[in-house]
């Protein structure tokens, strides 16, 4: 990541419980995920729904630049039931923890994904990722990342 990108980049970490009573955010995130089938909106769905009982073991990281949100991921130790692209039998806890991001467009290319699987590896401290990519190009930016412990959902 370049000079410009390091002093505009601002990530932030909330619990999800937290942003489940924030609808205004709630919504952006939903409109910065690929598609309203995703795993990141069906997690959403899951969770907002989960955190109207009980809380909910998750954390939201958003990836501000210039003040816009322009990325977010998911880490979370709740299971999952979401078929994954190449994982059909959802996530477990015992897997480690989950890992899923979306970085707008417009912003590719840019670090902003790799800071957020940095921070979220810092928080997941000695679990494994498990991460889900979508297609060739989420494949890749993990293949980035093999050193890290990963197991691709």
């Amino acid at each position: 990541m370049g000079l410009t990108n390091l002093f505009s980049l601002k990530i932030k970490t909330e619990e999800f419980d937290a942003v489940a009573k924030k609808p205004v955010l709630l919504k952006s995130l939903r409109k910065l995920t690929l598609h309203p089938g995703s795993g990141m909106n069906h997690e959403l769905d899951h969770l907002t729904e989960s955190a109207e009982t009980r809380s909910v073991n998750a954390k939201v990281l958003l990836a501000y630049k210039n003040k816009k949100l322009v990325a977010w991921a998911l880490l979370s130790r709740e299971k999952s039931d979401f078929c994954f692209a190449r994982h059909y039998h959802g996530y477990e806890p015992s897997q480690g923890a989950l890992f899923e991001v979306f970085v707008d467009q417009d912003y590719r290319k840019q670090g902003i994904g790799s800071a957020l699987l940095k921070a979220a590896r810092r928080k997941a401290g000695s679990l494994r990722l498990c991460v889900a990519p979508w297609d060739y190009q989420s494949t890749r930016f993990y293949q980035n990342f093999s050193h890290y412990k990963n197991v691709e959902m």
